[in-house]
């Protein structure tokens, strides 16, 4: 029986509770602060990441993929805890080279006795946390190598499985840090109109957008509610940037379990310091997926 690894880096959100429970593997970024370099989730918490951002407003940080060379090491340690397959899933090739070097550091393992599948995920931040678990879910559950690659490729190719809405304060970080994609253009704060991005074909896009914060949060609200009606077992994931984003999630998550009118499951907590370095603090997001894809056929 061929047992199955989990990899994905740090551009993921997933609570670190749900990643361990599933035993995905992380593949670190770099969080630069000017000179500091920091690992992220190893030497840098969400938390610490948040305060240092907050205590050095003039300094936009910065990150840099994982290389090649740290894909190698993983791979083969997971090859030698005795894994014959990797799923390597990752942030949009649009946004960043971690999958070229995951790709590369692959091809460096051919001869070995693994079977490594990058995987463009096209997303990025929480629905690559939803795109993960809906794998770690088959995983754990014992399907094949060939059922798993065949519901990723399912992901991969019907994009709208998995939708985000997210809006930042500001949207000086997303472009000074060159990850505006398709949202480039879009003037923030221009007559306090503030804009609703998601991601489509792995880039940032203009969705929608609101004057003012309480129509924002009541037009974010209402589109997740509209995805979540045509879900069999919605999931919902809650994230926000810096706590001072906190309240304001609660609120919105509030309205959306008092208006959704029936269960669902929901994931919520911090984005990671690799998201935050791109969108600033200020940032809420609100993802969601449906778990009925995970029901046998």
């Amino acid at each position: 029986m061929s047992k199955i690894a989990l990899l994905t880096d740090t551009s993921c959100d997933l609570p670190p509770e749900i990643r361990k429970e599933h035993n995905v593997f992380l593949a670190s970024m770099k969080v630069h602060f000017g000179e500091e370099e920091y690992t992220d989730q190893v030497t840098i918490t969400h938390q610490q990441f948040y305060r240092k951002m907050a205590e050095n407003p003039e300094i936009i940080p910065r990150t840099t993929q994982p290389q090649a060379k740290d894909f190698l090491e993983l791979y083969q340690h997971l090859q030698e805890e005795g894994y014959s397959t990797v799923f390597s899933l990752h942030i949009s090739r649009k946004m960043s080279g971690t999958i070229q070097a995951a790709e590369i550091a692959a091809g460096m393992m051919k001869e070995k006795e693994i079977e490594i599948i990058p995987v463009d995920t096209g997303q990025v931040g929480p629905p690559l946390g939803l795109f993960v678990y809906l794998v770690a879910e088959r995983i754990k559950r014992g399907e094949s190598t060939e059922e798993i690659k065949n519901f990723i490729e399912k992901l991969v190719r019907h994009k709208d499985l998995i939708f985000v809405a997210f809006t930042v304060n500001t949207m000086e970080y997303l472009v000074k840090n060159g990850r505006v994609g398709r949202a480039k253009g879009f003037a923030a704060g221009l007559l306090n109109i503030k804009p609703i991005l998601t991601l489509e074909e792995g880039e940032i896009t203009l969705y929608d957008k609101a004057r003012g914060t309480k129509a924002l949060l009541e037009k974010m609200g209402g589109i997740i509610l509209e995805k979540m009606e045509k879900c069999k077992k919605p999931l919902l994931y809650v994230a926000w940037g810096d706590d001072s984003m906190k309240e304001i999630a609660g609120k919105v998550r509030e309205n959306i379990e008092a208006e959704c009118g029936r269960p669902f499951q929901l994931f919520q907590g911090n984005v990671a310091p690799t998201i935050g370095c791109h969108t600033g603090p200020e940032l809420f997001a609100l993802a969601v997926t449906d778990l009925a894809l995970n029901e046998p056929e």
